[in-house]
């Protein structure tokens, strides 16, 4: 998901444009059953219309977008730093579909090191990783990949989670024996991975999951994460599995790069926190980001530029926007490209650029995890009051750039115009990353130390998505970047993090 693909769920959910009867696809979408056994039923009412597709095909065209390579999201890239810094001592085992992981693994190590394998081929994924210098992935249920074959068997469906079940638990149990485990953004209901974890309880080798609580419908966030917390329990109690509850992805990503850092500076990571020297999360978040308020212009104990700083930052704001590899460089070049609608004046397409950072500390007034819009390039900020102080990072924010840090990854939305801002149709929205705060450190040429920071908005004065309520729009009514193909978005989200750092000194 980190990568923009879809969710088990949502994968299900997308596999049933697949039944060619329109009839029986309705009542799938309003199936309510287990997902395996969804899974199952859509594959059979699929298989109904067209008894020669193959399961991974029907899978491959709901978890891929067509025409658009999947690039690694920064959990991926993150792992993929931990994973090189303790080389051979690591076993990779996924249950995801996709190939995310090896194409982050090939940003360091080579590619013919990096081996992929499904459950059928555990001893050749064994003997692969005997050898140094050698990395492989284990897809516990097989792997489906754009334009390549898959590797087999593919175990989606309750029939195929029972048939090889006893296979997939195996190799868990295999792998976890006498090892430190970290449990990434899994789901620890599956009873593949439960059974091994029972079976191995007695175990004195330390076991992590890392879990963002879902938020439960009707209750608020807190009360989400203290129902997880309770019913957690047990998976101390009974499976000596240590959960590690974080606020949102964002955090997530952070906590493996953090571990990555921490693999190649221990002394400096694991201070008290007394020194100045310490890379401690919360020690580097916090000297970051009284770097990034007194390079915008805040004093101290200011929450936003005010006055003369205001206007000056946000000048710098807008010429951010329009500085060569900027979003509106960038924007201007892919028009040549897709002959879209005008850019600019007042019967074209115009843009905005926000910059959103993390409330410090000692700022907070209601929400300890929050973000503050300190400036926009659109007008020119004098009075704090005028400014929105602080916007929760929650699941169900309905800001872009609060959802951005929170998912801990770029998106697009439409915009419901407000009182005050009627213009605004469209928004990308994506984390701000800052590298080397503080230490100078690589893994393999890349910086270990990384933050995210807080967010980077470009608004548009069209629509940037279809309309989630069905309705039609007319065709001038969409922004360009609605148009933009996978390697050009993944341009414009570059321009914005190049924009961030111009407005923040930080290139």
């Amino acid at each position: 998901m980190n990568a923009s693909l879809p969710s088990w769920r949502a994968l299900i959910t997308k596999m049933t444009a697949a039944i060619d009867d329109e009839a029986l696809r309705k009542m799938a979408m309003r199936d309510a059953s287990d997902p395996m056994r969804k899974a199952e039923i859509i594959l059979n009412l699929v298989k109904q219309g067209n008894v020669n597709v193959q399961d991974h095909e029907v899978i491959r065209d709901a978890l891929y977008r067509k025409n658009a390579p999947v690039v690694p999201g920064q959990l991926a890239n993150s792992l993929a730093q931990l994973i090189y810094t303790h080389g051979s001592n690591v076993k990779v085992l996924t249950t995801n579909f996709d190939d995310i992981i090896e194409k982050a693994l090939y940003g360091y190590f080579d590619e013919s090191r990096v081996g992929a394998y499904s459950i059928s081929q555990v001893d050749s994924w064994r003997a692969w990783g005997e050898t140094t210098g050698n990395i492989g992935v284990m897809h516990l249920h097989g792997l489906v990949r754009q334009g390549q074959n898959p590797e087999i068997p593919i175990i989606l469906t309750e029939s195929q989670f029972l048939k090889y079940g006893a296979r997939v638990r195996a190799a868990i149990s295999d792998a976890i024996d006498g090892a430190c485990t970290i449990f990434v953004g899994l789901s620890m209901s599956d009873p593949n991975l439960i059974g091994p974890l029972y079976q191995s309880a007695g175990s004195t080798a330390p076991r992590f999951a890392l879990v963002v609580p879902t938020k439960k419908a009707g209750a608020s966030a807190e009360e989400s994460a203290r129902y997880a917390i309770g019913s957690a329990r047990y998976l101390e109690e009974k499976l000596n599995l240590r959960p590690i509850f974080l606020r949102s992805y964002s955090q997530l990503n952070q906590v493996i790069s953090d571990l990555a850092l921490a693999s190649v500076e221990p002394a400096r990571y694991l201070t008290d926190g007394e020194s100045p020297d310490s890379l401690v999360y919360g020690d580097r978040l916090a000297r970051a980001l009284d770097t990034c308020y007194a390079a915008i212009g805040c004093a101290e104990e200011d929450r936003v530029p005010m006055g003369r700083a205001g206007a000056d930052f946000n000048e710098r704001l807008y010429q951010a926007l329009i500085i060569p590899g900027g979003p509106l460089d960038v924007l201007k070049r892919m028009g040549l490209l897709y002959r879209t609608t005008k850019l600019g004046g007042p019967d074209g397409e115009n843009f905005g650029l926000s910059l959103w950072l993390r409330t410090r500390d000692r700022q907070v007034a209601r929400e300890s995890y929050s973000l503050c819009m300190v400036g926009t390039s659109t007008f020119t900020h004098r009075e704090e009051w005028s400014m929105r102080r602080e916007v929760p990072i929650t699941s169900d924010t309905p800001f872009a750039a609060a959802q951005a840090v929170y998912q801990g990854s770029r998106l697009v939305a439409n915009v419901v115009p407000s009182p005050t801002s009627q213009i605004w149709r469209g928004v990308v929205a994506a984390p701000v990353l800052l590298v080397a705060s503080g230490s100078d450190k690589n893994i393999n040429g890349e910086p270990a130390d990384i933050l995210t920071i807080g967010a980077v908005t470009l608004n548009s004065t069209h629509l940037v998505t279809d309309l989630d309520d069905g309705d039609e729009a007319d065709a001038e009514e969409f922004s360009i970047i609605k148009r933009l193909k996978a390697m050009h978005y993944d341009d414009l989200i570059a321009s914005l993090q190049k924009a961030a750092e111009f407005v923040l000194n930080l290139a």
